[in-house]
This record gives C-alpha cells, sequence and structure tokens, in this order.
C-alpha cells in the first residue's frame, strides 16, 4: 500500500482469519476499526477454494480462531472464490512450493490475476522469501503491514493500526515477532 494502491488482492487463509479476530475478540469494543471489513471494501479480493475448505475446516474447532474464520465465511459475497487450476494460463495441477495448499493455490492465482499484492501472514521464517520468489508481479503483503499501511495512508488512525495489531498479535503469534515490533516503531514515525 505504502507507494502502489492495493485494488486487487488474493488472501490466503491465515491473513484471512487474522484481519477477522478483531470482531471475533469478546474483549474488542465495538469502537475498534473492522480491518477485515476494510479489506473487502477498499480491493476486491479473491481466494482459491482450498482457502474456502480451509477455513471451514477451522470452523470445526471451538475458539477465537474458528470465530473469526466464520466471519470470514459469512462474508462470502465481498470476496470471488476462483480456482487457479481452471485458467488457461495456470499449471493443470498444484506445483510443490513447499508451502500449505491455501498459500500454493493462492500464489498460483495471484500469479495469474496478475492482482496488486498476495495478502499473507507469512513474514517470519523461510517461507517469505520462498512466497517472494515464486510469485511474478504480486507484491507480498504481510497482514500488520497491510494494517500499519491503512494508517500511514490516514485510513486510519495510528492508535487504532496499534490496538488492532495487538489485539491480533497474542491469537496469531506476532507478539514476539521482529517485523511486527519494526511495523509498531513506524506507526511512531
Amino acid at each position: 500500500m505504502s507507494g502502489r494502491r492495493l485494488r486487487t488482492v488474493v488472501a490466503d487463509t491465515s491473513a484471512l482469519v487474522s484481519l477477522a479476530v478483531p470482531r471475533a475478540d469478546a474483549a474488542v469494543g465495538p469502537d475498534l476499526p473492522d480491518p477485515l471489513q476494510y479489506l473487502l471494501t477498499s480491493c476486491e479480493v479473491f481466494v482459491p477454494p482450498d482457502v474456502v475448505a480451509e477455513l471451514r475446516g477451522i470452523t470445526q474447532y471451538g475458539d477465537i480462531h474458528a470465530a473469526a474464520a466464520n466471519n470470514v465465511l459469512a462474508a462470502r459475497d465481498h470476496y470471488t472464490v476462483e480456482d487457479p487450476y481452471e485458467r488457461d494460463e495456470t499449471p493443470d495441477s498444484r506445483p510443490t512450493f513447499g508451502l500449505d495448499d491455501g498459500e500454493t493455490d493462492g500464489i498460483v492465482l495471484a500469479n495469474a490475476l496478475d492482482v496488486d499484492g498476495f495478502l499473507t501472514d507469512e513474514f517470519g521464517g523461510t517461507n517469505f522469501p520462498l512466497i517472494h520468489a515464486v510469485l511474478q508481479g504480486s507484491r507480498i503483503v504481510p497482514t500488520p503491514r497491510f494494517i500499519v499501511d491503512y494508517a500511514r495512508n490516514g485510513h486510519l488512525s495510528h492508535e487504532s493500526a496499534r490496538t488492532l495489531i495487538t489485539t491480533i498479535g497474542p491469537h496469531r503469534s506476532w507478539e514476539n515477532s521482529p517485523y511486527v515490533t519494526q511495523l509498531l516503531h513506524r506507526l511512531d514515525e
């Protein structure tokens, strides 16, 4: 979002669940902005069918992730589900990138659609450079970066962005991430 504005994105399961956590968290007041709604109203969002299947699988648990996944599924009218392997310009079967099926299919779809960004929670470990290597034109947009960029672009207060990230963080294992720490420092600039 810094630089080029996101108009089209492919989102993976983890990113959608993370953005839906604030509305699924009973401790969050109604005044905190809804980052999932921001995504779905500011961008044309695409997901592969395997992401929907993964979301349905998550709903089987009795935790905040299940509630978040249910929120994403309830917003189904606001994103497009598209099978990347039904397109002429994609391989007939899933490539082996070493990622889970939802991420792999999301990358194939992002490459086929030439979207502005691939929204993911993969910003640590070895998956980030792997995703970067296989994306052909889209930018990797880590979920916390998406939130920070919304604040830096004036769509959200810096304090709201900080609260969203610190609310989502404990549920999604972001709280000890050096990447997230640096993004939070950017909110102070």
